[in-house]
């Protein structure tokens, strides 16, 4: 084990414990209870159109690297 290993796992380790410590808190009632929050239910895109603007990007950066 080199001391890469050791010096990104005590970060990884470092960082879950601070994540799961901070976890454990609520947030306010006036950060919960707002009058504009985002309804998740609501469907902006459809997969269909999500997997279309994917498909756009990857093919365009394909060309784009074809021709550079």
């Amino acid at each position: 084990m080199d001391a890469n290993t050791l010096i990104f796992g005590t970060i990884a380790v470092l960082s879950l414990a601070v994540f799961f410590y901070l976890g454990r808190f609520r947030a306010s009632a006036k950060q919960r209870e707002r009058h504009d929050r985002i309804d998740w239910r609501a469907r902006r895109f459809s997969l269909w159109k999500v997997f279309l603007y994917a498909l756009v990007l990857v093919g365009g950066i394909v060309l784009i690297t074809q021709f550079i």
